[in-house]
């Protein structure tokens, strides 16, 4: 727990026995460790009210409090209530007894990215921290479209759609030491930092959308490779007058179809979200509140019951985290930025990395006789024809 003594002034003039805040403070952390609180909608500081065009002020007092420390857990303030002069800034009495549960909001910076060059592709992205010697990178992850009957179905047939997963997908890179302090990792000093990680988050960020010609779009949700799949039938073959396109001898992976069967073409993507973490342990002085005044009749927490020692050294975990917006990555590809809200400005990543797997009847993926699976970079072939006979095949 981080404690500080500071004055967190109240903007309205109270009596010396008027000891109810007026609003909440918020508090933030300066680089150098110090505490800084002010009022929600009021002015901060030690001086007075307002004052004349030569900048004097009122004459009188004001109740201000003497935050002695923060606990983040609780989100509250230790303080002692105390009268302040409106001109000097001078403490002038005590106003009652010390308070333990002032609410205050912790106020954190905004995480600033560790990636001095973020480069981004169809497969992933690369973050380099150069003044760590880090390069993390993390690829799209897998995401999966079970399908049946595939890669031919019929004209009014039921056919089959599922969502077989969206995973997650990390990338990370690692220092062992850097001597900040001057020391080693067998001797550290204060300002070592060891065990550095830089990590790469992609996560899902929506449903998994495809695009059937004909059919239109599906947003399929997460169902896992055991889930209902949808069903729907299309009302036309594949014929080139219907727009078919490619045969199946020109895309590789369609040996099991006629070699001048045309295809329909679809899309199947899903949109994923990016993520920073940065990771390292500082050599750090360990402080602790013990009872009672320092050396010099201090107190500074505790309520103004105890004071801040140093206890020893050792290493203390430090870690931040964010996330890389689309409009952060410079040169990103139109392929990749999904729009999800609308408002003509990407949000997200979307990931091709479209694996299709075959199902059998019973919905399921691991059926020897019809297991297989394909991955075009997020496109969707499907061969449909006109027929009366039942479709035994693949097992036929």
């Amino acid at each position: 727990m981080k404690r500080i003594l500071f004055l967190l002034t109240l903007s309205a003039l109270l009596p010396v026995l008027a000891v109810h805040a007026q609003g909440t403070p918020i508090c933030h952390y300066k680089e150098n460790g110090t505490l800084v609180c002010t009022l929600g909608g009021g002015n901060g500081g030690g001086g007075g009210g307002g004052g004349g065009a030569g900048g004097g002020c009122t004459p009188g007092e004001h109740l201000a409090y003497r935050i002695t420390g923060y606990n983040p857990a609780t989100q509250t303030c230790s303080a002692l209530p105390v009268i302040v002069d409106n001109c000097t800034g001078q403490i002038i009495d005590s106003a009652g007894d010390a308070v333990d549960d002032l609410p205050c909001s912790l106020e954190q910076p905004e995480p600033q990215s560790p990636c001095d060059v973020l480069t981004a592709g169809a497969g992933g992205f690369t973050c380099e921290a150069n003044k760590w010697n880090l390069s993390a990178r993390v690829s799209f992850p897998i995401i999966h479209l079970d399908v049946r009957p595939y890669p031919v179905t019929l004209v009014r047939w039921p056919t089959a759609i599922r969502n077989g997963g969206l995973s997650t997908a990390s990338g990370m890179d690692s220092e062992a030491y850097f001597p900040y302090g001057g020391g080693s990792p067998g001797n550290p000093q204060v300002g070592d930092w060891r065990d550095l990680r830089l990590i790469l988050h992609l996560r899902p960020a929506g449903s998994l959308s495809v695009s059937l010609p004909h059919v239109g779009t599906f947003d399929l949700p997460d169902q896992g490779a055991s889930g209902t799949p949808r069903l729907f039938q299309w009302e036309v073959p594949s014929h080139p007058a219907a727009g078919g396109g490619p045969l199946a001898e020109t895309i590789r992976g369609l040996d099991e179809l006629p070699a001048d069967m045309p295809l329909f073409v679809g899309r199947g993507r899903a949109p994923y979200r990016l993520f920073w973490e940065f990771r390292y342990e500082a050599y750090e002085a360990l402080r602790e509140c013990l009872p009672g005044a320092d050396a010099q009749g201090n107190y500074d927490c505790d309520g103004g019951q105890g004071h801040t020692e140093i206890v020893g050294y050792g290493w203390r975990g430090h870690s931040s985290a964010g996330e890389i917006s689309p409009t952060d990555v410079q040169g990103l590809p139109a392929s990749l930025m999904a729009d999800l809200n609308g408002d003509g400005v990407a949000d997200a990543y979307w990931d091709n990395n479209l694996t299709l797997r075959r199902m059998d009847d019973n919905n399921r993926i691991d059926n020897p006789h019809y297991q297989r699976s394909w991955n075009w970079d997020g496109i969707i072939y499907w061969a449909v024809r006109e027929g009366q006979g039942q479709i035994g095949w693949p097992e036929q």
